[in-house]
């Protein structure tokens, strides 16, 4: 059996829904790629995102926060590493604010599954909130079969919820809605990436 409370599940589950319904960097670029690209490319994005996050968990449990603690050099540079994607990637966004949908290539590293991957991987500070959530909500140690399983929990939780997402995102009305207003729409999530770019850059 495994060494988990039914109870531990909701409180992560619940968990990871307030994190993810906090519009963020994650959320404005998933919104902007289905917006502007579409349903299988916002869903590929999703994908990315989703897994990029999973990756991240399980360096929680792997231990990468006690290793960034330890060699806090390591950490600034994976920060400064990331953060020079999002300040690029808002760049991006900004620089095609004023195009035609069309104009618009998605064959870009940016775009899909690639994208999403890139997106939650740039920020590891990641690896520090799921390493404090997992000691709180588990303080015992715990199985491989357990890890596991919370793994899954976290990848099927963020996958539900970014399909939903997109699945809002690229209905008709939505999409219209944005097609009216995509210079402001596109400049929004710019500046939201943008924003934690610069911030991870200055935090310390």
């Amino acid at each position: 059996m495994m060494d988990l409370a039914l109870n531990q599940i909701w409180l992560l589950m619940a968990s990871q829904l307030v994190a993810l319904l906090s519009p963020g960097p994650a959320v404005m670029s998933l919104m902007q790629q289905s917006f502007a690209h579409g349903r299988g490319i916002g869903l590929r994005f999703g994908a990315g995102l989703a897994l990029a996050a999973t990756i991240w968990a399980g360096f929680a449990f792997a231990g990468l926060s006690l290793i960034f603690t330890a060699l806090p050099w390591l950490f600034s540079a994976m920060k400064l590493i990331g953060a020079s994607y999002l300040i690029w990637m808002a760049l991006q966004i900004w620089r095609g604010a004023d195009r035609p949908v069309a104009d618009v290539s998605s064959r870009n590293v940016m775009h899909g599954f690639s994208g999403g991957l890139l997106t939650n991987f740039a920020n590891p500070k990641a690896a520090l909130y799921y390493s404090a959530v997992f000691v709180t909500i588990f303080p015992d140690p715990l199985s491989f079969r357990s890890q596991a399983a919370i793994l899954g929990v976290v990848y099927g939780i963020e996958i539900i919820v970014y399909t939903g997402f997109v699945l809002i995102f690229t209905t008709p009305q939505a999409r219209a809605a944005y097609l009216r207003a995509k210079s402001v729409v596109d400049r929004v999530c710019s500046a939201t990436v943008g924003v934690l770019g610069v911030t991870l850059l200055i935090n310390r």
